[in-house]
């Protein structure tokens, strides 16, 4: 696994897509011994994709820490998109199984999901978030918005878009300017990580 994040890792850096065979050259076994773990490069670029989002989240939290359930949205919202906007490769990959509906999809969006469930249980305990979301329908919000993201664009618009939508997780609290007018608050933006 370690051979194949690294592996991953370089394609990515230079836009390459990455083999089988380069797996089993860096990991110094086999190819059959690669194919009996995992059956083709979509369950080896899975298994990659789901250990490096527990990073993902792990360096959120530790980010996040001590900010209401909002904020650690955003943050970790911020690391997944970074993540994601890094991994371009594996971004394709997983484009394609997501369109594909393969055994993998429902791994990685249950994963996703149980993620974002937990940020937004938290935040309805803590008023910060709605209490009427559905955590797929969110993690769905999030990738689809990742994925407007052209090849080549640092992603940009889709950090706004999703500064947008966090923007509609949020409780809204009204509060009156100088003229005595109601107007919303104005949240924090999704930082840039990097």
């Amino acid at each position: 696994m370690a051979a194949a994040r690294e592996v991953f890792s370089q394609a990515d850096a230079a836009g390459d897509a990455v083999s089988m065979n380069q797996v089993a050259r860096a990991a110094d076994v086999g190819i059959a011994t690669l194919y009996r773990h995992f059956p083709s490069r979509d369950d080896l670029a899975a298994a990659v994709y789901l250990s490096k989002l527990d990073g993902v989240t792990a360096r959120a939290r530790e980010r996040a820490r001590g900010q209401d359930a909002l904020g650690s949205i955003r943050v970790w919202v911020a690391e997944f998109a970074s993540f994601m906007l890094a991994t371009r490769g594996m971004m394709d990959t997983l484009r394609a199984a997501w369109q594909s509906a393969t055994p993998f999809t429902s791994t990685a969006a249950a994963r996703i999901a149980g993620i974002v469930d937990a940020f937004l249980a938290a935040g309805a305990a803590d008023r910060s978030v709605r209490a009427d979301l559905d955590a797929m329908e969110v993690t769905v919000a999030i990738l689809a918005l990742l994925s407007t993201t052209p090849p080549g664009d640092p992603g940009t618009r889709a950090r706004r878009l999703l500064n947008l939508f966090i923007d509609g997780l949020a409780v809204q609290a009204k509060r009156t300017d100088d003229n005595g007018q109601h107007r919303l608050a104005a949240a924090a933006l999704v930082p840039e990580v990097g």
